[in-house]
Parts: structure tokens; C-alpha cells; sequence
């Protein structure tokens, strides 16, 4: 009896723990998201995406002329916590972002991004300034 207590407990930490750890998920459909307070941005998703470290290197691996580095990525409660890294142009970009979830199928991005230089075609180095970023993301239903 004292075995199977101590198995259902064990289960039970592992099974909230595995909650409490799980990365967000955008679902699939139709999702508007505005960038700092400007107009919102309508995108169709086809299907569930887990926001983890592939999904959120994907996009980055498209930048010409970028490498692109995760070094940390940690989910807690509702937060998700990124820190990464681009070498663009020869150039060292580091940035720090949250992704909190709000709501059913509703997300909170903040990114700091510090550093970085573009090469121009006419061969001069154009710094990229500081940012600080807000998008505020939400699920409209399915894809029309």
C-alpha cells in the first residue's frame, strides 16, 4: 500500500512539473498581432506550433548573411524566456526576450536586442540600433 502511495505521488510531481515546464503553444488559425502599437498583422497558422527553440530559430535561419545561436531558453508558469545571439555582417547582436501566455490562445512577446551592424552595398557598416520591442499576438479562429 505505502509502494503505490509513494508511485502516485511520484507520478503526480512528474505530470505537474511536465505543466509547469511546457513550452506555449500557438494553435492553429487565423492570429492577429500588432509591433509596438502599429497596425495589427493578420497571419494564417495551418497547424499547432510549440513555441520552442526550433520553432523559434526557424525564422532567424532566413536573416542573409546571419548565424544564430539559442543559448537559453526556459519555460516557467506562463513565461517563456529566450536569450539569443546573431553574428550578422560580422557584426555580434545579443537579445533577451518573454513570451507570456494571457490568455487561451493569446501571447505577449517583449524583446531587447543590443548591437549588431549591417554591410551596405557601398561597402559601409550601418549599426543597427537598440530596440525594445513589444507584440501583442491573439487567435481570431480558424483560417479563412
Amino acid at each position: 500500500m505505502q509502494k503505490s502511495a509513494i508511485f502516485i505521488a511520484a507520478l503526480f510531481a512528474v505530470s505537474a512539473s511536465a505543466v509547469v515546464w511546457a513550452a506555449p503553444v500557438r494553435h492553429a488559425g487565423e492570429w492577429e498581432t500588432t509591433i509596438d502599437k502599429g497596425q495589427p498583422l493578420v497571419t494564417c497558422f495551418p497547424v499547432d506550433e510549440t513555441l520552442d527553440e526550433n520553432t523559434l530559430m526557424r525564422p532567424l535561419a532566413k536573416i542573409p548573411g546571419a548565424s544564430c545561436k539559442m543559448n537559453g531558453i526556459k519555460t516557467v508558469g506562463e513565461v517563456t524566456s529566450i536569450s539569443l545571439e546573431c553574428v550578422i555582417g560580422g557584426s555580434t547582436m545579443t537579445s533577451n526576450a518573454t513570451i507570456t501566455v494571457t490568455g487561451p490562445d493569446a501571447f505577449i512577446g517583449r524583446m531587447q536586442s543590443k548591437g549588431g551592424a549591417i554591410k551596405m552595398p557601398n561597402g559601409q557598416t550601418m549599426p543597427i540600433p537598440d530596440s525594445d520591442t513589444v507584440t501583442v499576438s491573439r487567435r481570431l479562429g480558424p483560417c479563412k
